[in-house]
């Protein structure tokens, strides 16, 4: 090997070394941090009565927390994922293992086990809705609870987390006895060490920060004893230290049928109600988590298989007795910041979780146990400070009073009571979030929007004068109560204004409705009373079969001549301007000859000249005047009969783009442009038309050139009127 050869492979030996060694060093932060937080979550669930048995339930949370890290660390979307147990399903379950150690008071055995095997059923339940949404790919379904009810959630968990850090160190639940001079002496340490290591994490922003504060205060703490002479003994009589009585076994099997014949299953069972909504809140923090790391890595996670892998997670943590958790955006954000986000530095964490379960916890019984609640506190704090503190200047004053109303239910009834709570608050803020708006997705007047018949100058003149008459509403979406009472006040509003008080049809275009509930039916009953009291006709369009079934049930016949059903927006606005029309225009279909026509459309004596090179045809209903992709070899006037322009298809019924009556022109686009049709023309009814060929164009430009000029001149004013109409529409739309 070359000295050049030697010199590259000893660099690149070094930057493996180098890389490792950070990894390694991340690692070990992260790991110290998760093991704080780890035993101080064994803690807390195990706390009063329980406490001696902290040092055996260990093994259970020690390798779940192992098995979740390194899951996660293995088969994350973010290669930087760092996996750990959440402080918001953890402080909610602490309040349940905290009413299952009192109702089992005295009975250690019936509640060690009935404390894991909640764990365990939480832990698995979690993991399995994980699954379940990420198999699914229902990552989005859980973003749909209002914001401000998570944020309630949270804040809740922030007093539990306080409360239970204290809680943890007095040994005793929350009351007054808190306050007696040795009980307060117990915990008031762990309250200052915790605000502190509020004021430093969100200062010092270093990974060694929260251990060297532990650290720190647990010498002092000893200092301090060092002076009194206390004994370890005396320490752990007081209560400042764990108790050491606890069994030295490293790990045991949840699900062994030994284990399980200690529980007390029917305490268990009365406390199962609250174990989804847990689940819940844990699949809504990992989606907002993994939001958050994709805006800090600046790349997409795939939110489906953040779900799978923490899915996974929670069920091999759950099997070996571990608490919930998944994904966490703190840690990961760590490794991300240290190391670009290294997989190697989970996998690294995870094994030194794990190798506690062979070194022992030993150690673990010297710490004091404000430390311990310090902890607790600490995330509290954070939880309270973002959710409360925060949130007042961030939502409105009535998100605001959710996240506060949850927050005091949950903290003076208890978790299922603010659960509770706050899925009735969800459901009440989407009722009335979705109230406001409006499934009015267009308001027009028959004036302002037409069908897609092109019609005579004098039946067009009828509309502009009297299409006020005419009032449309397009809706979209799922319609309820509060939005169909919004339809209702929106039409009953209309007629009040002068001016369009003579409202003879309102059309309602249901094409884009999803559906309708039950006590959005009553508004419409109520609609179509109204609407009969005030003889005005209701027009459906679109309207599924259900919905019309619901819309006409328990009515005479007679009762539903106020309404009128048809198949699409266009049949209807066409069926209206009909109706409207016909109550000013004795004739819609006056009997002119073609010329006449031609001459109120296009004022030129010219005209009498053209008709001679016109040819007359008829053709019966149903027959096509042109087909798609015909040669354009004629250009056809209608003289009489109505003709229709529409796109076909074998697999869907005909769209109709345009109906025509007499007086209009059709087929020019591909007789002056040369191509072929795109598009068929048939006769809706027995149609007389004149027709124009090719050849008869090109004989009267070589030897009458000016009536070919006026032949030129009436199809750009009638292509003209056409434009107008479709700007019209455009022009309506617009303003929607």
């Amino acid at each position: 090997m070359s000295a050049a050869e030697n010199q590259t492979g000893n660099s690149v030996s070094r930057s493996t070394f180098s890389s490792f060694g950070l990894s390694l060093f991340t690692a070990f932060f992260i790991f110290i941090l998760e093991i704080i937080f780890v035993l101080a979550f064994t803690a807390l669930m195990y706390s009063g009565e329980l406490s001696s048995q902290i040092p055996r339930a260990l093994g259970f949370i020690i390798l779940g927390d192992a098995l979740l890290c390194g899951i996660a660390a293995f088969f994350s979307s973010n290669p930087g994922a760092i996996g750990v147990e959440q402080d918001t399903p953890g402080a909610m379950l602490a309040v349940i293992t905290a009413g299952i150690i009192a109702t089992l008071s005295g009975a250690t055995t019936k509640q060690f086990a009935t404390v894991t095997i909640l764990i365990v059923s939480t832990t698995l339940l979690t993991g399995l809705l994980l699954l379940t949404l990420g198999y699914f790919k229902l990552g989005g379904i859980v973003r749909f609870l209002p914001y401000p009810v998570i944020g309630g959630f949270l804040a809740g968990s922030g007093w539990l987390l306080v409360q239970g850090g204290i809680g943890l160190i007095a040994n005793i639940p929350i009351g007054l006895s808190w306050f007696r001079a040795d009980i307060l002496m117990l915990w008031f340490p762990g309250l200052p060490v915790g605000i502190i290591n509020r004021i430093v994490s969100e200062k010092v922003r270093k990974p060694y920060a929260i251990p060297l504060l532990m650290l720190i205060a647990s010498l002092l703490f000893y200092g301090y004893i060092g002076m009194t002479n206390l004994s370890l003994t005396d320490l752990r009589a007081t209560g400042w230290l764990l108790d050491s009585l606890a069994s030295a076994s490293i790990w045991e099997f949840p699900l062994a049928p030994s284990f399980l014949a200690q529980v007390d299953w029917s305490v268990l069972l009365a406390q199962l109600p609250t174990i989804l909504p847990i689940a819940m809140i844990s699949a809504i923090g990992l989606l907002l988590n993994s939001s958050g790391t994709e805006l800090l890595i600046k790349k997409d996670l795939d939110l489906n298989r953040e779900l799978m892998v923490a899915g996974f997670g929670n069920l091999f943590a759950g099997m070996a007795g571990g608490l919930t958790g998944f994904q966490d955006i703190s840690f990961s954000s760590l490794n991300y910041m240290m190391t670009g986000g290294k997989r190697m530095v989970g996998i690294l964490t995870a094994l030194m979780i794990g190798a506690t379960l062979f070194i022992g916890t030993s150690a673990i019984l010297y710490i004091p146990k404000f430390i311990f609640g310090a902890v607790l506190i600490y995330l509290g704090i954070e939880l309270l400070m973002d959710w409360v503190y925060k949130a007042w200047f961030k939502f409105s004053r009535i998100d605001f009073l959710v996240i506060v109303t949850i927050l005091v239910i949950l903290a003076v009834s208890g978790v299922l009571q603010g659960i509770i709570a706050g899925l009735i608050l969800a459901v009440v803020m989407f009722a009335v979030s979705y109230s406001r708006v409006s499934v009015i997705k267009f308001a027009f007047t028959g004036r302002e929007f037409r069908s897609r018949v092109t019609r005579a100058p004098h039946e067009n003149q009828v509309l502009d004068t009297h299409g006020d008459q005419l009032y449309i509403l397009k809706l979209e979406g799922f319609i309820f109560f509060g939005t169909a009472n919004g339809i209702f006040e929106t039409l009953r509003q209309r007629i009040k204004v002068p001016k369009y008080n003579d409202l003879k049809y309102c059309l309602l275009d249901f094409s884009k409705v999803s559906g309708i509930d039950s006590t959005g039916m009553l508004s419409f009953n109520r609609m179509i009373q109204w609407s009969q009291e005030q003889e005005i006709t209701l027009i459906f369009a679109g309207v599924g079969q259900n919905i019309k079934n619901q819309l006409i049930q328990d009515r005479t016949q007679d009762e539903n001549r106020a309404i009128k059903f048809l198949p699409n927006l266009d049949r209807a606005l066409e069926w209206c301007e009909n109706e409207i029309i016909s109550l000013y225009l004795a004739d819609l279909k006056l009997e002119k000859d073609i010329a006449d026509q031609l001459k109120a459309i296009f004022k030129d004596e010219g005209i009498e000249k053209l008709i001679p090179y016109l040819q007359r045809r008829e053709y019966r209903a149903g027959e096509y005047l042109i087909q798609e992709d015909d040669a354009p070899d004629y250009i056809y006037f209608i003289h009489s009969g109505q003709v229709t322009a529409q796109l076909e298809s074998k697999s869907r019924e005909p769209i109709r783009l345009e109906t025509m009556h007499s007086g209009r022109s059709v087929g020019e686009i591909a007789f002056y442009l040369g191509t072929r049709r795109t598009a068929s023309v048939v006769a809706d009814e027995d149609s007389v038309v004149y027709s124009l060929s090719i050849d008869e164009l090109k004989n009267m430009e070589a030897h009458v050139p000016e009536v070919a000029n006026v032949f030129h001149r009436v199809s750009v004013f009638l292509l003209s009127e056409r434009v107008m109409h479709l700007t019209r529409t455009v022009r309506a739309l617009e303003r929607s």
